[in-house]
C-alpha cells in the first residue's frame, strides 16, 4: 500500500464521524429551519433538537452512519478479506446494542436505524442467508453512507473490477434489494476510488459520477434511469458550484439514495474538496444532515489524502481515540 492510501485509511472513521455528529443535531431540518435558528452551522451542537436522541447526549455525538461503518471496518479486520457472513455478524452485534425508541407515530424501531437496516438484520438473525435478507425495493441510503471502508479496502487490497462490483453488489442486496441501490453503490464506489487514485478531479467528479451511474443503469439494465437523472446537473463542469444550484436541483432532503449522491457530491464540489468546507456545506442544506456529513466528510479524505484542514473541535467526536484506533487498524489489516 502506498502512502497515500494509508493517509487515507488511517484517518477515514474519525472524518466520517465528525461529518456525521455535524449533521446529527439538525437531522431532518429544512435549510430554511437551519438559516432561521442557526445562521450558517459552522461548529459541532448539542443534539438536543434531534428527536431520536432523547436525554444526556455529548457534543459530537454521532449516529448510525457511524456506527455501520465501524461495523464493517471491523468485519473487514476480522476476516482480512471481504466475507459478507463477517459483515453480518457485526451487524447484528450493532444491532444488539442500539436501544429502541418509540417515533411519534408510535412505531418502535431502533434508533437512527432506517427500515430497510433493521428489516434485513432481523431477518438474517432468524436464519436467512445474506443474499436474501435485502430489503425489496430499499433504496434509502443505508448502504452508501457506511460504503467508504469497504471502498478503501477494495482499493488498498488491488481488488480488479469485476470482483468489486460483485462483492459491492452482494454488500448492497443484504440490506436494501433495488436496482437503485446496486447502482448507486457501485457508483459512489467508483467515486469514491477515483478520488483515492486520482488528483485534480474535484471539479470533474460529478461529471464523472454522471457518467458511471449511466454504465452501471446499463449493465444493471436499470431501464428508468433515476440515478443518472438526479447527477445530470453536476455533469456540467463550466461554471461554479452553489448551495442554490445543488437546491434547486434536489429534492432538498437526501433521504433517497439517489438524492443522497446528488447533494453529496454537489456540496463536495461546491467546497472545492475542503474536508471542513464539504461538510458544513452539506449540513447546511438541511434533510439528512448526518449522512450527507459523513458522506462528503469520507469523500474529501480520500480527495486529500487525509484531513488536511480540520474543524476546530474535530476532536470533540465522540470516542475520538477509539475512532482514531480502529481507522489504524483498517489501514494496516488492508496492507
Amino acid at each position: 500500500m502506498n502512502k497515500r492510501l494509508r493517509a487515507i485509511g488511517e484517518q477515514l472513521l474519525p472524518a466520517i464521524a465528525y461529518g456525521d455528529a455535524a449533521g446529527l443535531p439538525v437531522e431532518t431540518k429544512s435549510r430554511a429551519y437551519i438559516q432561521e435558528h442557526y445562521g450558517k452551522l459552522d461548529r459541532l451542537l448539542p443534539v438536543s433538537e434531534n428527536p431520536f436522541y432523547v436525554g444526556d447526549f455529548d457534543t459530537g455525538t454521532w449516529s448510525d452512519d457511524t456506527q455501520l461503518s465501524l461495523a464493517v471496518s471491523r468485519a473487514l479486520i476480522r476476516a482480512r478479506r471481504f466475507d459478507m457472513q463477517a459483515i453480518a455478524e457485526e451487524h447484528v452485534k450493532e444491532y444488539a446494542s442500539t436501544p429502541q425508541i418509540t417515533k411519534p407515530s408510535g412505531q418502535v424501531i431502533k434508533r437512527g436505524w432506517g427500515g430497510s437496516t433493521t428489516h434485513s438484520i432481523e431477518r438474517y438473525m432468524q436464519g436467512t442467508d445474506t443474499a436474501a435478507c435485502g430489503e425489496v425495493g430499499g433504496a434509502g441510503n443505508g448502504v452508501i453512507m457506511k460504503l467508504a471502508p469497504l471502498a478503501f479496502w477494495l482499493v488498498a487490497t488491488s481488488a480488479d473490477k469485476d470482483e468489486a462490483y460483485q462483492n459491492l453488489d452482494a454488500f448492497t442486496t443484504f440490506t436494501h434489494n433495488s436496482v437503485e441501490a446496486q447502482v448507486t453503490t457501485r457508483v459512489h464506489y467508483d467515486t469514491l476510488r477515483r478520488l483515492m487514485v486520482s488528483s485534480d478531479t474535484v471539479r470533474t467528479i460529478g461529471a464523472f459520477a454522471y457518467m458511471r451511474a449511466v454504465a452501471h443503469e446499463d449493465m444493471l439494465h436499470d431501464n428508468d434511469h433515476v440515478t443518472s437523472r438526479a447527477l445530470t446537473y453536476l455533469s456540467d463542469t463550466s461554471g461554479t458550484m452553489t448551495d442554490q444550484a445543488i437546491l434547486a436541483n434536489t429534492d432538498g432532503k437526501g433521504f433517497y439514495v439517489p438524492e443522497t449522491l446528488a447533494m453529496a457530491y454537489g456540496a463536495f464540489m461546491a467546497a472545492n474538496g475542503d474536508y471542513t468546507d464539504s461538510v458544513y456545506t452539506a449540513v447546511n442544506l438541511g434533510g439528512d444532515t448526518d449522512s450527507l456529513g459523513s458522506i462528503v466528510g469520507s469523500m474529501s479524505v480520500c480527495a486529500n489524502a487525509g484531513v488536511t484542514r480540520k474543524p476546530r473541535d474535530f476532536a470533540q467526536t465522540s470516542e475520538y481515540f477509539m475512532l482514531n484506533s480502529v481507522s489504524r487498524e483498517l489501514a494496516s489489516a488492508a496492507n
